[in-house]
């Protein structure tokens, strides 16, 4: 015969009162647990300005600036969520093991963004390029405006701003503009059969000479060179990097006026009919 239990209103009230203590410990815990949380974000985000500031302060390379807070908060947040757990009575040995597990699972399907990670590390250790930097990579030119832990920032010409997986940059192929204080400009001119290049070489280095920005050492040069349809001349100058773009279209002009004013005859345009 099944017996019923039946619980009296005095019965409910004793099991009410035996576990309010525990439910009121309960909620003051997530209550405090919320409260660290909040409160070390706080801190953690207080801590990141403090470093930027002091960064600013020691001059450090501002290409390791954001991947150096950027490691140092992650890296605190961390800490600040065992902290959390620990607080709450959860075995953080335990949740520590299950963590690296979830870890690997994760590391393993996103092998890529890792990839990217120990890429970020590649280019702040070797450092190729900086920030300020005009590089070419991934089949993109432009200025690098931010090295963070994933990709790598460039700003083209007609800005547009680039975003570069970090591994890619470390495993592929780098030009980097910036990196000399010199750079070469060619400026390759195409003549007609007949013109006096013994003549003309030097009016074209001292076209040269008149801007003040090409460098007398290395001195400018011609180089000639001649094919089946034309004489090509190629002027040779050194400049600083940061005026290659202006002293370039500078020369591309004053040369071409010099051409036209002077009547220097250009290859006639041919054009292959096949039958």
């Amino acid at each position: 015969m099944t017996k019923s239990i039946i619980l009296t209103s005095v019965d409910w009230i004793k099991v009410v009162e035996n576990y309010i203590p525990m439910i009121t410990s309960a909620i003051v815990k997530i209550a405090v647990a919320l409260l660290i949380i909040f409160v070390g974000l706080k801190i953690i985000k207080i801590l990141c300005k403090g470093i930027t500031k002091a960064f600013e302060k020691r001059n450090v390379d501002i290409s390791l600036r954001p991947f150096i807070i950027s490691l140092v908060s992650i890296g605190l947040k961390i800490l600040l969520f065992l902290s959390v757990v620990g607080y709450l009575g959860i075995e953080t040995s335990a949740f520590v093991g299950l963590l690296a597990s979830i870890g690997i699972a994760i590391g393993m399907a996103f092998s890529g963004t890792l990839q990217n990670v120990a890429g970020g590390v590649v280019l702040l250790i070797l450092r190729p390029f900086k920030v300020g930097d005009y590089i070419a990579a991934g089949g993109f030119e432009g200025t690098v405006t931010k090295i963070m832990i994933f990709n790598t920032y460039i700003l083209t010409g007609d800005n547009k701003q680039i975003i570069i997986p970090n591994g890619t940059l470390a495993t592929g192929n780098i030009t980097n503009y910036s990196a000399m204080e010199t750079r070469r400009i060619d400026i390759n001119i195409r003549l007609a059969h007949g013109v006096n290049i013994n003549e003309l070489s030097p009016k074209l280095i001292a076209i040269c000479k008149e801007d003040s920005r090409i460098l007398a050492t290395p001195a400018p040069m011609v180089i000639g060179s001649i094919t089946d349809l034309s004489v090509t001349l190629d002027v040779r100058f050194w400049v600083k990097t940061g005026d290659y773009w202006d002293v370039l279209q500078a020369l591309n002009e004053n040369i071409y006026n010099y051409l036209v004013s002077n009547n220097i005859s250009l290859p006639n345009p041919t054009i292959n009919v096949k039958n």
